[in-house]
């Protein structure tokens, strides 16, 4: 039989012999290597007989659409199995002879196939030499995959912390990925993306420099970024059946992502799922044998003589310590697609030059197997569109996490690292509530890096600071440690003038620098900065505070830069010879301890009041007078909220703005303002606040009623909680009774506030029992007694009763098997 004829039922007939054969064996082989072997045993037969004439076939005088079904009744036979199972046991060869009498006492029982006997021993003798090569090679890769599959795990599995010093406890080391890991969202580029730069013609003058040419692209993708198209989990790229139509392009990803934003954990995830066999969870077949090729560019650069294959052996072989690796270890998964080829980091690949030979390596080994699935990861900063065709890769920007993914990460924290399950129940609730609280910290939250060092510090302290600049120096000690967790600089290996102690006094001065060039609209982005003026900013304030020659301060700024490429922590490259700090949060920090150095250096305290005057009501600088005032000691805080107060800023009787900004400073809670500051001060704000939350609304405005509602709930476990609740009952005429059971619940009495609303549940109206079940699920997280409570109402003659109660068990209920199969039970 011609061979390209055999080969139609060849695949089929090993397809079905194949996962018998491993029933009842434990071979280290999987179904697809031994389908692979009895595919090449049987082309192996066919092809020997090419050199024959057709007489001579062994399948001359048979009927053609019957030799799949007879070999498929052969190989499965008893006897037969069990010769075909000894190399997979390691017990020897097949016996040929055994398996010719076989082979013939099948043909006596099938009309249809007439094999010429003098041929079938050639044919069962090429057929079993292949098979035995081909399950011995399969089964030494096998082999030599389950140890690399160890050594990948342990390599990767392991997520790395820089060092939080909290006084008293252990230093954090590392923890493992599966356990804490959450599964980020990715976005899908536009397929043209849009150009943020100015025509020539149409730039005004005052965009004539490149730090402004940034700011106003900074704002363009800031108005652009709800444009870009579907968003779905990062997992699905590995599965093109399951991506939206629009994206099922190509099996090759580019995935772009901020620093601190997951990238290099994504991928670490991916090759440990696929080494630890936990395909399902990937969402990939699981009869497939997956192989993961994990490769670091800024490894790979090191090695520029090494093709991308022959490194990836060099990383298993000498790296991973696993030592040599049968010759055609990985192009045995490549060859027919069953290899995930993750590339991480291209930006980290320093020089432009070598950035553009690595593309070429990346693309020529791609191409060379076409087949298998691919992710290359980087940065936006030093990535170009031409570097992969967009026809052939698809790009991706991975997503900050949203709320339902920062909680899904509290509790995998606290699962994994508290073994006591009522107090990782209690330590989950803390950081939840410590995070619903503080908008500034929760935007914080959305990066994976500063969520884990929140995280990291919540641990040890049991709480976050109330006060939010303790977290932010806390958060940003550990950035700075980051950059140092090789002591390159402590050691003076990267620069030559500066010291670690050197960066945090060099990054506030360049924080206050950067948040003076004015506002991108970007909650989160810090200001994005030129390379070559950051450098010539960086070289004056290093000539002034090292005290050498400009020139030298400037190669010192040069060498900085270029550490910082390599690396994430406080300030990272951005985008193409740009920089900006990690998160805004942190450029604000930091610009307030620059304005509050400045008045301790010179002990001025008018320099921190003159910020307030020139600043007020300026929306960028909100959060810096904010994070500044909250610093100070207590009759230098009570002086500035004093100036905020009583500045009678235009318009004050209708927009309150000075009002409003006084009452967010004691939210604050600068320490000790109330006892030693003025306490006079603040009852005059709190009854000005609680005057409003009073008035008609009408008058008042909505607006500005609900900045006083969160202004009041804002101080909660501050020293102005009790106080203001006092107020607000004294006025409990003027403010609904719904409204002041939410503010019960927020300044400290909700266990009074519960108890209110359960009441309610009963009263003859529909209408207070469905606004009651509804508050509760935003008020009674956790709480037996309300879920107990919601659940009967579940059973309400009112429908719209029934929905809020539907409502608010989906909010408390989570997880819980009883308010799940009620709910089930609500679709009959």
């Amino acid at each position: 039989m011609e061979v390209a004829a055999a080969a139609k039922f060849i695949a089929s007939v090993a397809q079905v012999v194949a996962p018998v054969l491993l029933k009842k064996t434990n071979s280290k082989i999987n179904p697809t290597d031994l389908e692979k072997a009895l595919v090449a045993g049987m082309n192996a037969a066919q092809e020997r007989e090419q050199t024959l004439p057709p007489q001579q076939w062994l399948f001359f005088r048979s009927e053609p659409d019957f030799i799949d079904r007879f070999l498929k009744d052969f190989f499965q036979r008893d006897g037969v199995q069990e010769e075909l199972q000894k190399p997979l046991k390691n017990e020897g060869m097949p016996d040929v002879l055994f398996l010719v009498e076989k082979f013939k006492q099948v043909a006596e029982h099938n009309s249809r196939i007439q094999p010429q006997e003098d041929y079938i021993f050639p044919w069962i003798e090429a057929f079993v030499k292949t098979y035995i090569e081909k399950t011995d090679s399969y089964i030494r890769l096998q082999l030599a995959k389950e140890k690399y599959s160890q050594q990948m795990t342990k390599w990767f599995n392991d997520l790395k912390f820089a060092g939080i010093a909290v006084p008293g406890q252990e230093v954090e080391k590392s923890a493992k990925l599966e356990e804490i890991f959450v599964m980020p969202d990715v976005v899908e580029e536009a397929q043209t993306p849009l150009d943020f730069t100015l025509d020539p013609d149409s730039r005004s003058p005052e965009l004539d420099n490149r730090q402004t040419q940034l700011l106003h692209e900074q704002r363009q993708r800031v108005l652009w970024r709800n444009q870009t198209g579907s968003t779905f989990s990062a997992h699905q790229l590995l599965n093109l059946e399951k991506l939206p139509i629009t994206s099922r392009q190509s099996k090759k990803v580019v995935l772009l992502g901020a620093p601190g934003s997951g990238k290099t954990t994504l991928m670490s995830y991916f090759a440990v799922m696929l080494a630890t066999g936990q395909y399902q969870q990937l969402g990939l077949d699981t009869n497939i044998d997956w192989l993961p090729i994990l490769i670091r560019m800024r490894d790979l650069v090191r090695f520029p003589h090494l093709s991308i294959l022959d490194y990836g052996r060099h990383f298993a072989e000498k790296i991973m310590s696993l030592g040599e690796l049968p010759q055609d270890f990985f192009e045995h998964w490549l060859a027919d697609g069953r290899a995930l080829i993750l590339l991480d980091g291209l930006d980290e690949v320093p020089e432009s030059g070598k950035r553009e030979q690595v593309v070429k390596r990346i693309n020529s080994f791609l191409h060379q197997f076409p087949q298998n699935s691919a992710i290359i990861s980087s940065r936006p900063a030093g990535y170009r569109r031409d570097f992969f065709k967009t026809e052939e890769f698809s790009h991706y920007q991975l997503q900050p996490f949203d709320d339902e993914k920062i909680e899904e990460f509290i509790n995998h924290w606290y699962d994994s690292r508290v073994q006591n399950k009522e107090e990782a129940q209690r330590r989950k609730e803390s950081l939840s509530k410590a995070l619903s609280e503080n908008k500034p910290i929760k935007l914080l939250a959305r990066n994976p890096l500063l969520l884990t060092i929140i995280a990291l510090i919540h641990r040890y302290q049991a709480h976050l600071p109330k006060q939010r600049h303790k977290l932010y120096e806390k958060a940003v000690e550990t950035l700075l440690t980051n950059w140092d967790q090789n002591k390159e600089l402590s050691n003076e290996q990267k620069l030559e003038y500066l010291k670690l102690d050197d960066l945090g006094r060099l990054m506030e001065i360049l924080a206050y620098w950067v948040h003076c060039q004015g506002s991108t609209g970007d909650e989160e982005g810090g200001t994005l900065i030129d390379k070559d003026e950051l450098i010539e900013k960086l070289g004056q304030e290093i000539k002034k505070l090292k005290q050498i020659q400009l020139y030298k301060a400037q190669k010192e700024a040069e060498r900085f830069i270029n550490f910082l490429q390599e690396r994430t922590g406080l300030l990272n490259e951005q985008g193409t010879d740009c920089y900006a700090f990690v998160h805004k949060t942190f450029q604000e920090y930091l610009c307030a301890q620059e304005i509050n150095y400045r008045a301790d250096d010179e002990d001025d305290f008018e320099i921190i009041l003159e910020h307030i005057k020139n600043y007020l009501h300026n929306p960028h600088w909100r959060e810096v007078l904010l994070l500044l005032i909250a610093q100070q000691k207590p009759k230098k805080a009570a002086r500035a909220i004093r100036t905020i107060f009583k500045h009678n800023s235009e318009y004050e009787c209708w927009l309150h703005r000075d009002l409003l900004l006084a009452g967010s400073c004691l939210a604050e809670n600068p320490k000790d303002l109330k006892a030693k500051g003025d306490d006079g001060l603040c009852q005059e704000i709190l009854r000005a606040l609680v005057e409003l939350e009073a008035s008609d609304s009408n008058k008042v405005g909505r607006r500005v009623q609900q900045q006083v509602f969160k202004i009041l709930c804002s101080l909660n476990e501050t020293d102005f909680e009790a106080q203001a609740l006092q107020l607000l009952k004294a006025r409990a005429d003027c403010i609904s009774e719904e409204r002041l059971q939410k503010y019960q619940v927020a300044l400290g009495e909700k266990k009074e506030a519960i108890t209110a609303l359960l009441g309610c549940l009963q009263d003859e109206h529909s209408f207070v029992r469905s606004s009651a079940a509804y508050a509760l699920g935003k008020l009674g997280k956790g709480d037996n007694q309300v879920i107990t409570a919601l659940l009967g109402c579940l059973q309400d003659e009112h429908s719209f009763v029934r929905s809020s109660a539907a409502y608010a068990l989906g909010k408390l209920g989570k997880g819980d098997n009883q308010v799940i199969t009620a709910l089930l039970g609500c679709l009959q």
